[in-house]
């Protein structure tokens, strides 16, 4: 393993211990509560997927199904879930999906959005696989707080990240508060469904609904 192999890796897998776990774990739940509302074998793609290929604690008949723009954590996804190996992909690039004809019912991004330039448009190609009936769900850091998480990001969280080999400025060129999030336009036939603060305020989570087909159609 090389060493920006080795700072991707820690840098995913400490997100369910403490203190990032305060952030995650409350995130993970409102995910988990958006698939479920799908009831018997939902189709769930998750993108972005990192090491987190699966929805925890998901109906057992949930379809599965991840990509990621990193081919680093496709392999390790793989190499963790053999029998699924199929189901993960890598994105063609930040704005694509990989080729598959079926829509889903629940499209996921979890702490993706807040790194791409045109958060528009990801979202919009996330929901053009979306089925009607479906939801698109997107959870992103909460910069609308006035202090706290930048704050964290320009102390511990970057001494942290250096010290695993890497650097968290700029990593997020989108910034989202909960208005911001709120007024996404995530393309033609989606609509708001929810978006609110996580309790510790320093996330947010949005479900948009497709109301009707894509226009024009994939």
């Amino acid at each position: 393993m090389t060493t920006a192999d080795a700072a991707y890796f820690s840098n995913h897998e400490r997100r369910l211990r403490l203190p990032w776990s305060l952030y995650h774990r409350e995130l993970d739940q409102l995910v988990l509560g958006a698939v479920e509302r799908f009831g018997r074998a939902p189709l769930v793609l998750i993108v972005g997927a990192g090491l987190a290929p699966l929805i925890e604690g998901a109906p057992l008949d949930t379809e599965h199904f991840a990509c990621d723009l990193d081919a680093r954590a496709i392999d390790a996804c793989r190499a963790r879930h053999p029998l699924m190996a199929a189901r993960f992909s890598v994105c063609p690039g930040p704005y694509e999906l990989p080729d598959d004809p079926r829509d889903v019912d629940v499209v996921v991004a979890k702490e993706v959005i807040e790194h791409v330039d045109d958060p528009a448009r990801f979202a919009a190609a996330l929901a053009s696989r979306v089925r009607v009936g479906g939801e698109l769900v997107l959870t992103t850091p909460n910069y609308g707080a006035p202090w706290l998480l930048p704050l964290l990001e320009q102390t511990m969280l970057e001494w942290i990240a250096r010290r695993d080999g890497f650097s968290r400025r700029d990593i997020h060129p989108s910034r989202f508060d909960l208005e911001r999030l709120a007024r996404l336009d995530a393309g033609a036939g989606m609509a708001l469904v929810e978006a609110r603060r996580t309790s510790t305020t320093w996330a947010l989570f949005a479900r948009f609904r497709r109301v009707a087909p894509c226009s024009p159609p994939r």
